[in-house]
């Protein structure tokens, strides 16, 4: 008999968890109505044209930032989609910080990913990062999806790296989406980033507004909590590139996803511009060339 295919692992996990959460009665979440309608609030008091809010806080040694949306896809679909390893690996490429992504599917237990995080530009897999994630899929129902990418050690010297989704439905045709991010450090990862924001990045941003110039404009926060904004918009642009894009033929779907997580990200120059397109494209397709097979 031929082993199970990743697809079918997959699926059968998925059945599994279903079955188990009904059972128990199902997650807390995915019967409170005051879940759903906090998340609604937070989405309306958006400063964005999108559908989107921003918020993030920072601890003595730790930090999060979370992302609170309504993405124009059906629940069915998100969950469908967002319990593969191989769809969280497509994802996270788009950043340009990720160099490359490997997934594993395993016939017991959570996949895989092996994330390689590199400085901005092609550089050699030997010199980037390794971060080792799994996939924790926590709940698939009808009315809630929870899962995460979750690893003991994070980029640059942080650790306990957590990219956390959740969702609900918004209607037939559209979710309400949770997606957080955050990361620990201990004292040599805080020293490193206080010199960090110290120099090169002491002008380098969030999106939080904490205050206004001296000419009106906005002041907004800086820091951990600054670059950990950054980087869950960057995650969640792409998880919204990804989506929207599944339809396409598979032959230009990457090339795509590139140019449209350019343009996604240059709706926010003050806080996400850091190189052209022409760069960021040639980069990618460089990286893709050597991008592992699984």
């Amino acid at each position: 008999m031929a082993p199970p295919t990743p697809g079918w692992r997959r699926l059968t996990r998925i059945v599994l968890c279903l079955a188990l959460s009904c059972l128990l009665g199902g997650p807390a979440a995915a019967q409170d109505a005051a879940t759903r309608e906090r998340w609604r609030e937070a989405i309306a008091a958006s400063p964005f044209e999108a559908p989107l809010s921003v918020v993030s806080e920072a601890r003595p040694y730790g930090v999060s930032g979370s992302i609170y949306a309504r993405i124009s896809r059906p629940l069915p679909v998100l969950a469908g989609e967002l319990t593969s390893a191989a769809a969280w690996c497509e994802i996270l490429f788009l950043h340009l910080n990720v160099e490359a992504c490997r997934h594993q599917s395993h016939a017991e237990g959570a996949d895989a990913l092996s994330v390689h995080v590199g400085r901005r530009g092609f550089q050699p897999l030997e010199e980037a990062q390794r971060i080792d994630l799994t996939l924790e899929v926590r709940a698939v129902l009808p009315q809630y999806l929870s899962l995460g990418l979750e690893g003991d050690q994070g980029p640059y010297g942080t650790r306990d790296f957590r990219l956390r989704l959740q969702a609900m439905p918004d209607g037939e045709a559209a979710s309400l989406v949770h997606l957080r991010y955050s990361l620990a450090y201990g004292t040599p990862a805080r020293l490193a980033l206080w010199a960090y924001f110290n120099s090169v990045g002491r002008d380098r941003v969030g999106f939080t507004v904490v205050g206004r110039e001296a000419d009106g404009s906005p002041r907004y926060v800086g820091g951990v909590r600054g670059m950990i904004e950054r980087n869950v918009m960057r995650f969640y642009l792409a998880l919204e590139v990804h989506l929207a894009t599944l339809s396409l033929p598979a032959s230009g779907r990457l090339e795509t996803r590139l140019r449209r997580w350019f343009a996604a990200t240059e709706r926010y120059p003050r806080q996400l511009h850091e190189l052209d397109e022409a760069t960021y494209l040639a980069q990618k397709r460089r990286e893709q060339a050597r991008q592992p097979a699984r």
